[in-house]
């Protein structure tokens, strides 16, 4: 296990000005002065709540760190050698705001402690200084760095909000999932608390699965991606998260794109589906009978994998004649990673493909079905899919069809070198054998 290393989570500290000043705690610390390493990080500490609080107060005119400075500055006024306030500021950024939770608030404390017998002529029962010891004078340094000094200056309230604008404005550029994920990640997830995500995840669950406004459709996607990523982050304690308030996560909306969007996140996080109440899954089963993204992706509610898969075969045969996307068969076969679904999905794309009713139809769903997933295709997926090719002649006798089989003969001959039977496929060996 790599060591943990102050000086590099030191690069992640939020301002420049308390990086600058930490260097010299650093310093101290690596040069075995103890004392004085303990006396400079309580300063820093000091001055970097000083600095949040007019962040706060710049960017957002917040009332709370208006009124903490204002009285801070009243102590320091009334007496200018009495370090009262400092405590005072402590005390109040953690009862009057979200910066600090119990335990950074608690360890913060302690440093207090140490400096004061650091920076006065406490001496102990053999007339010595005391001198806190390097694992002690260590611990500090990290509490201090991880609890304070790299965190942004956000409320719990406020980095959502400013999560959700800068979202909002960013849609064009993070418009898949890893990019979403890299960058709040480097931007907002590297600095927060757990706590902070799950109520972060909490205030995306309502934008994504109850409201239906034009702003909550417009940022629905990204805001779903974002979603997805805490819900990764904290996989362990968001279904507790979910059980202890099962009514607020079970109020979702009833039908249109919110509950589609649930289907499909709950398809990936099925472990939540059984949390939610009655009357939740009641519409999310409605959902998965009814829409199509409900039927492509509600296989959680099925007694398996592979009866989910015979209903949608069965729904593609249908007189519904659904269409699919690239994105819907992305998502159906990222459902599982096993080889027995894997297989599942190719008679499912090579279901979608012959149950073509016209020549352009058939243009249009070879290449969302085939070309992208050709090579999960075994020596018996083949088989199959040339003779339901063979069977249909809007498949085997359009124009493209020769052009577009070029893929397809590829992978027989990768699998089959030259042993494929084409006999039972006279239609199909015409368009992908070449007779001289």
């Amino acid at each position: 296990m790599q060591e943990f290393s102050l000086e590099k989570i030191s690069e992640q500290i939020h301002y420049g000005k308390t990086k600058k000043y930490f260097q010299e705690v650093l310093s101290s610390y690596n040069n075995g002065n103890y004392r004085s390493s303990v006396v400079m990080l309580w300063s820093v500490t000091i001055c970097d709540i000083v600095y949040k609080l007019q962040n706060l107060i710049d960017l957002y005119d917040d009332a709370a760190a208006k009124e903490i400075l204002r009285e801070v500055t009243t102590i320091q006024n009334e007496d200018y050698k009495s370090s009262a306030w400092e405590i005072k500021l402590l005390d109040d950024v953690h009862d009057k705001t979200h910066l600090l939770d119990s335990s950074e608030y608690e360890d913060l404390r302690y440093l207090q402690k140490q400096r004061h017998l650091s920076a006065h002529p406490v001496l102990n029962s053999e007339r010595e200084l005391h001198s806190p010891n390097k694992e002690t004078v260590r611990s500090l340094l990290r509490n201090t760095l991880e609890g304070l000094l790299i965190k942004p200056p956000f409320y719990t309230q406020r980095i959502t909000k400013e999560l959700l604008e800068d979202l909002a404005e960013s849609t064009d550029v993070l418009n898949d999932r890893k990019k979403v994920k890299k960058y709040i990640e480097s931007r907002y997830l590297s600095r927060t608390t757990p706590s902070v995500e799950i109520n972060i995840f909490r205030s995306l669950w309502k934008l994504v699965f109850k409201l239906d406004n034009e702003a909550c459709e417009k940022n629905r996607t990204i805001n779903l991606h974002a979603l997805e990523v805490l819900s990764d982050r904290n996989i362990a304690s968001i279904p507790n998260e979910v059980q202890g308030d099962t009514d607020y996560y079970s109020n979702i909306a009833s039908n249109g794109t919110p509950l589609s969007y649930l289907v499909f996140y709950l398809s990936n996080n099925h472990q939540i589906y059984q949390i939610l109440s009655d009357d939740a899954r009641l519409k999310i089963d409605h959902c998965i009978n009814t829409d199509d993204v409900g039927k492509t992706m509600g296989w959680f509610i099925k007694t398996d994998l592979d009866t989910h898969g015979n209903d949608i075969e069965e729904w593609i045969k249908s007189d519904q004649h659904p269409t699919f996307t690239t994105g819907q068969f992305d998502a159906l076969l990222e459902v599982s990673d096993t080889e027995e679904w894997q297989k599942k999905f190719c008679r499912i794309v090579t279901e979608y493909y012959s149950a073509s009713y016209s020549f352009d139809q058939a243009d249009t769903r070879f290449q969302v079905a085939i070309p992208k997933y050709i090579g999960l295709f075994d020596r018996n997926s083949l088989i199959h899919l040339a003779e339901q090719i063979d069977n249909n002649g809007q498949c085997h006798a359009r124009g493209r069809a020769r052009e577009d089989y070029v893929v397809i003969k590829a992978r027989i001959d990768e699998l089959f070198d030259n042993d494929f039977d084409y006999s039972n496929t006279p239609a199909f060996r015409r368009r992908v054998v070449t007779v001289e």
